[in-house]
């Protein structure tokens, strides 16, 4: 994959910014970088215990890491402390692309 800058993708982005953010337009740009956001094959994110033992999973967002950020930290939170995890997340039990059941 790509990982270059665009000139296209920094104005797109700083075209929607400026309708949010003011004088951002006068910013100067001191440095580019562009980054993947990691995703599964079946857009659904990874989150709790994986195949091997004693590895947790909070991965596989896409674009919506930021939003289930807190929702996922307080899943992955609730296993370290010895808790479960709460039922909505059974959807995104990391197993499911090892072929092991939940």
């Amino acid at each position: 994959m790509d990982t270059a800058p665009t000139a296209l993708g920094v104005y797109e982005l700083l075209r929607d910014m400026s309708e949010l953010v003011p004088g951002v337009l006068e910013l100067e740009i001191t440095e580019l970088i562009a980054g993947l956001r990691p995703a599964t094959p079946d857009n659904l994110p990874a989150i709790g215990p994986g195949a091997r033992d004693g590895v947790l999973w909070a991965t596989g967002h896409f674009r919506n890491g930021i939003v289930l950020a807190p929702v996922t930290a307080d899943a992955i939170a609730a296993v370290l402390g010895g808790g479960d995890l709460p039922g909505w997340a059974a959807a995104a039990d990391p197993r499911r692309f090892a072929g092991v059941p939940a």
